[in-house]
């Protein structure tokens, strides 16, 4: 193995093999493409950078936009609940001191 030189093709369906199954549309789409047999490494890594930045930035994104609003409204509801006790613990305080006038 070392020291081998990989043909162009070789190296295209090494790199599509090593791809996560977030990536299996894309390699479906690749593979079926009319110029598949042709297609150098570096044409690949060029789709596979654009796909990544329209499509897969795109997800993770809106992904951590849903997580983090779950988390500001527990956050949310954790903070009032917090400003309520504190209300009632000034209140009874002060009721304490109004009594004893």
């Amino acid at each position: 193995m070392l020291g081998k030189e990989f043909t162009e093709e070789e190296i295209v369906d090494k790199v599509l093999w090593s791809l996560t199954p977030k990536w299996d549309s894309k390699i479906t789409t690749i593979e079926e493409g009319r110029n598949f047999n042709v297609l150098t490494y570096d044409q690949l890594r060029g789709n596979l950078l654009a796909y990544e930045v329209k499509y897969l930035n795109n997800r993770s994104e809106k992904e951590k936009k849903k997580k983090s609003l779950a988390l500001k409204s527990s956050k949310d509801q954790e903070d009032e609940i917090e400003e309520f006790e504190d209300e009632e613990e000034e209140l009874a305080f002060l009721l304490k001191r109004f009594n004893r006038l």
